[in-house]
């Protein structure tokens, strides 16, 4: 446990030090705040500009910045942590469930710093036509869709030793992936019909089985990724 604690307040500050995570921080909270000013001054529909913020905004920076801090989570330090584990320093098991907790923690903890106040903002001072069920909804799917990002990020940093084709691989992957359901109309299971369907969201006209499949399946696979990612880790030759 102590081994856990040590990896993951040293991943925190690495991260906290990464001008990689500072950009992505600055790139997301300006057009926030322009975002707020134009809704409160245009009278724009609170539904239609969180739709576009989170939709064109902090999925695709969020996506770019994900894959990169994931898929560099194991792959980018292998020479390093297979001096550790090789002296008994560190197990497998602790070094990456810390990556884990540390990689999907920091996801979560700024999408969810950046999103809360927005919300409270842009529907404070923009036409607000969004229900408090639809708001919570819309944010959570976009929460998982994140989450499951940021673990297939780490199961693909666990198999492939070459970062940048890691990340390449992820966003191919996510992307093809969402058009190609889209065009087949599996959208409950794509991953860009769902950002797009944000607004309609937010005001509470998407189907609630439509919603809580996606609430459910993409947690599943999260789940199941990060499982992969852990058997993979335990058999890998270091």
């Amino acid at each position: 446990m102590q081994a856990f604690l040590a990896i993951l307040r040293y991943d925190l500050g690495q991260l906290a030090r990464s001008w990689l995570v500072r950009i992505w921080v600055a790139l997301l909270v300006a057009p926030a705040l322009f975002l707020t000013v134009v809704a409160s001054t245009e009278n724009e529909l609170a539904s239609e500009t969180l739709g576009a913020y989170l939709g064109a905004v902090l999925a695709p920076l969020s996506g770019v910045a994900v894959a990169v801090i994931t898929a560099a989570a194991v792959s980018g330090e292998s020479g390093i942590i297979a001096d550790a584990i090789l002296s008994r320093s560190v197990t497998r098991t602790e070094y990456l469930w810390a990556k884990i907790a540390s990689r999907i923690g920091v996801t979560l903890g700024l999408y969810f710093a950046i999103v809360i106040p927005l919300i409270y903002l842009v529907t404070r001072y923009a036409v607000n036509d969004v229900s408090a069920a639809g708001v919570l909804v819309g944010v959570l799917m976009v929460a998982v869709l994140l989450g499951f990002l940021a673990a297939l990020g780490i199961t693909l940093s666990t198999l492939m030793r070459n970062v940048l084709m890691a990340v390449l691989v992820l966003l191919l992957v996510i992307v093809s992936s969402g058009v190609v359901l889209q065009f087949l109309g599996l959208t409950w299971l794509s991953t860009t019909a769902v950002l797009n369907d944000l607004p309609d969201t937010f005001r509470g006209d998407t189907a609630a089985w439509d919603s809580v499949r996606v609430l459910l399946l993409f947690p599943m696979m999260s789940v199941l990724a990060l499982a992969a990612a852990v058997w993979t880790f335990r058999q890998k030759d270091l």
